[in-house]
């Protein structure tokens, strides 16, 4: 949309709808909401295919028009060459995108052609052996001729329908104006599945990743004895270093203010039962656009944070794990018991959304990192006021069809360790386990639900 509007000035788009309909038609209203002096009309699929599509909107278009297909992504583009070649070709028929590639598998899945200079002579669909490093795309420019070369087109004898670029071969072959190749350079991506997202999405974040600013949030309550070391650990890796405070009595604030890092309050009585609240709202406070969330008592190290930033180049949210029996300190607090209470758990969330594919080993881990945009779209959903938060986070990322990858990280003893009765872990399992069962069988296996 971005696209058709910015660069060529589009004043009214059609947008063809038919699986998936609903969401689509939500989508459409947030779109308005971002471009708000464009038309959009959403028109129904006629089920024959994409040249059809275009056709019945027949009593609708009577100028020039620019057709691009909504699972192709185009990153660095120089789409105007269009405007180009429309200047130079006044009376074209129509124009299509073609961009030079040497990966020949991705033309045998799409189509290439055939030029005498800019001029379309032949266009083949999915040939198994490419006449050339040329790749057809899915952005065309059509005048009104289309729909009277879709007329005259027959439909294919394997599919039964009228194929899109049987009736642009037949208008290279046969009208007078002529098709004509416009030339692209850019990142191109065709988007059939969720492995081709995640690509490009790796791809744009790689290219784009020094642009990044990454925030670091150290929720802290009486932590003295090591707030400092975790500080200055963490500093020179981050933009920003936010402390929320729940009401320490001790020389925590001073101690972070020495090392001048923003500081905020969180009125929570010094009640640790409400970290997850605690939590979020330091996440509301940073400005990054990766957050980064770590415990206040020296168990985790910044040598591992690298780690999550690689992973976060095509992932929503990457969490550590404390179940890599050789990444943990010796005298750490994290016992047998522990330990597999938070496999298990982690494993239960595994198998009850198994549909996404996650992979948890650890439903507790308090290092993790998480796009600003990821977790706005997550952030209704969050309600868990303690140390639940994390798992409950892991969640929604899931639900909400986004990527949540688990990695193992070292953990250090920590200052003040907590001491796990058999009873307290056992009422804190049932807690989670009651927070898996709400997500799952009252909220819905997805937000889509």
């Amino acid at each position: 949309m971005e696209l058709l509007c910015k660069t060529f000035g589009v004043e009214k788009v059609y947008i063809l709808v038919g699986h998936l309909k609903e969401q689509i038609l939500a989508e459409i209203e947030n779109i308005r909401l971002s471009l708000p002096k464009v038309v959009i009309e959403a028109a129904p699929w006629t089920e024959k295919g994409l040249a059809s599509d275009i056709a019945s909107l027949e009593s609708q278009i009577r100028e020039p028009f620019m057709t691009i297909l909504g699972d192709e992504y185009y990153f660095k583009t120089d789409h105007d060459q269009f405007l180009k070649t429309i200047r130079t070709y006044p009376k074209l028929s129509a124009s299509i995108g073609i961009v030079k590639t040497s990966l020949l598998s991705r033309i045998r899945k799409n189509y290439s052609v055939e030029l005498s200079g800019d001029k379309i002579v032949d266009l083949v669909e999915k040939p198994e052996d490419p006449p050339n490093q040329l790749l057809g795309l899915g952005s065309y420019l059509f005048t009104p001729e289309y729909f009277e070369f879709f007329k005259k087109t027959p439909p294919a004898p394997k599919s039964g329908v009228v194929e899109i670029t049987h009736v642009i071969d037949k208008m290279a072959k046969e009208s007078n104006g002529g098709v004509f190749a416009t030339r692209l350079s850019c990142e191109y991506f065709n988007i059939n599945s969720m492995q081709d997202y995640y690509h490009a999405v790796y791809e744009v974040r790689n290219e784009l990743f020094p642009k990044f600013k990454c925030s670091l949030v150290i929720p802290t309550n009486n932590n003295e004895r090591s707030i400092t070391d975790v500080i200055v650990d963490f500093k020179a890796k981050f933009h920003e270093i936010v402390v929320v405070d729940n009401e320490s009595t001790d020389e925590t604030i001073a101690l972070c203010k020495k090392e001048k890092v923003k500081v905020i309050s969180f009125p929570g009585d010094g009640d640790p039962s409400r970290l997850g609240e605690q939590v979020r709202k330091g996440i509301e406070y940073a400005s990054g656009d990766i957050i980064v969330v770590v415990a206040p008592d020296g168990s985790f190290r910044s040598k591992d944070y690298p780690k999550l930033l690689e992973y976060m180049k095509d992932s929503d949210m990457v969490i550590g794990t404390r179940t890599t029996r050789q990444m943990i300190e010796q005298g750490s607090n994290l016992g047998p018991m522990y330990r597999l209470v938070n496999l298990l758990l982690g494993k239960i969330v595994e198998v009850f959304w198994w549909g996404q594919e996650p992979r948890f080993t650890d439903a507790d881990c308090h290092f993790f990192s998480i796009w600003r945009e990821s977790y706005n779209q997550v952030r209704s959903q969050l309600t868990a006021v303690d140390h639940k938060y994390v798992v409950e986070l892991m969640i929604e990322m899931i639900r909400s069809h986004m990527r949540c990858i688990e990695i193992p990280v070292s953990y250090f003893k920590p200052v003040n360790p907590l001491t796990y009765s058999t009873k307290s872990m056992l009422s804190d399992a049932i807690g989670v386990l009651k927070l898996i069962f709400t997500k799952k069988f009252i909220l819905g296996e997805s937000q889509d639900d």
